[in-house]
């Protein structure tokens, strides 16, 4: 008795994208299992069970209300000396349960919204509950990275008797504006100007980022597009500068500024930043992934050298150059250069903002305020590019 196979019908892709086209040529070769169609959603039960979960967290929510409300109250009557005892009527945790409810519940409704409007999508082999439970770590995960952050916001807001009690709260009782306005008082009282020790650092950030990704650029072109004696091993150099920090690299760095007579100048800082390995690196590892054919196609129709780089290759690097610009931001930007500037004119932001730090007790809340102005325009940054670094470390193993 022979058993009769299943036919299974390949459906083409709809799209034009890359995984797509291999995945359909992999199925017709027989090298990938045909996805089965998934079956349809029970929505009854779908919304049933977001019904469910909803009201959990709304109760969680609800809850918290309830104690912070019942822990203020106690606090007033014990400021009061209506009631004595040892009782530690925080709000912090019960705060920190009314963010992670209210957190959970946006990212079930976005859940949902997806479910129901575009159910067809493709999607791994898992159930509801594997999806749920996946979104569940993520965002464990993400309260963890983002507590820092959150937590360096909240003590800036803080007032001065509430930054030195002890166990800390993560969230401020009573929210303020003073450290930023006692900062900016103490930056206008200073000798020289808050304005310049911002254009100092703006001009140091801007032309060392920009000359960083040009330099780091072509030279990277050249490394993996054209074979020439002694590239593999000019290469093999860069990539034993990447095991060397800014720390070791410091005295050789000032012995050869002092030699070109360029301490006490920007260009100490800035000419440094040009040779950095790592934005060489990832562009040469991003270009090797670029076809060799295009270039060669460019030469047929007369393009030089040039012309290839700017119009054909720095467009299609542009995840790899964006991710080195903001890999250059955050070092530059949080650079104090105390070691090779001395003229307090040519100081830049962050030196000025961590001699306040230093400044005893007294500034701790200007120091908080310190800590947030000094990350705020790297994470930005970051922020608006992410998704850019996020394709260029998934491609710059990739070969043509």
């Amino acid at each position: 008795m022979s058993s009769k196979k299943k036919i299974q019908h390949i459906k083409p892709p709809e799209t034009n994208d890359r995984v797509d086209q291999l995945r359909y040529l992999a199925q017709i070769r027989g090298e990938l299992e045909i996805e089965e169609e998934k079956p349809k959603l029970n929505m009854k039960r779908f919304l049933i069970i977001s019904l469910c979960v909803l009201l959990v967290l709304s109760a969680g929510l609800v809850f918290c209300h309830l104690k912070i409300d019942d822990i203020n109250l106690y606090n007033q009557a014990l400021d009061a000396g209506e009631v004595t005892g040892d009782f530690d009527a925080s709000v912090s945790y019960y705060m920190l349960g009314q963010v992670a409810a209210i957190a959970l519940m946006v990212i079930y409704v976005i859940f949902m919204v997806v479910k129901i409007w575009h159910p067809k999508r493709r999607k791994p082999n898992r159930s509801f509950w594997g999806d749920l439970g996946i979104y569940l770590v993520m965002l464990l995960f993400a309260v963890a990275m983002a507590f820092p952050l959150v937590f360096s916001i909240c003590s800036a807001l803080k007032p001065l008797d509430e930054l030195f009690r002890f166990p800390p709260k993560v969230f401020p009782q009573h929210v303020t504006m003073d450290n930023f306005s006692d900062l900016f008082v103490t930056m206008g009282q200073s000798w020289i100007p808050f304005s310049r020790y911002l254009t100092n650092t703006v001009f140091i950030t801007f032309i060392g980022t920009f000359g960083h990704v040009v330099i780091a650029s072509m030279a990277a072109f050249v490394l993996a597009k054209y074979d020439f004696p002694g590239g593999k091993f000019f290469f093999s150099v860069v990539v034993t500068a990447l095991m060397f920090s800014g720390y070791v690299t410091g005295i050789p760095n000032y012995v050869i500024m002092s030699r070109l007579g360029m301490i006490d100048t920007y260009w100490a800082i800035i000419l440094p930043a040009f040779a950095a390995p790592i934005g060489l690196f990832l562009m040469k590892q991003f270009m090797e992934g670029l076809p060799t054919a295009l270039i060669e196609a460019a030469h047929i129709d007369g393009a030089g050298e040039f012309r290839i780089f700017w119009s054909i290759i720095m467009p299609n690097v542009k995840p790899a150059w964006l991710t080195i610009i903001i890999f250059s931001v955050q070092n530059l930007w949080n650079t104090n250069a105390a070691t090779v500037i001395y003229s307090e004119e040519k100081k830049t932001l962050v030196y000025a903002l961590q001699q306040i730090q230093a400044g005893g007790i007294a500034r701790t809340g200007q120091a908080a305020a310190v800590t947030v102005i000094v990350m705020l325009v790297p994470i930005t940054i970051f922020i608006l590019s992410q998704s850019q670094i996020l394709e260029t470390m998934a491609s710059s193993g990739l070969k043509d």
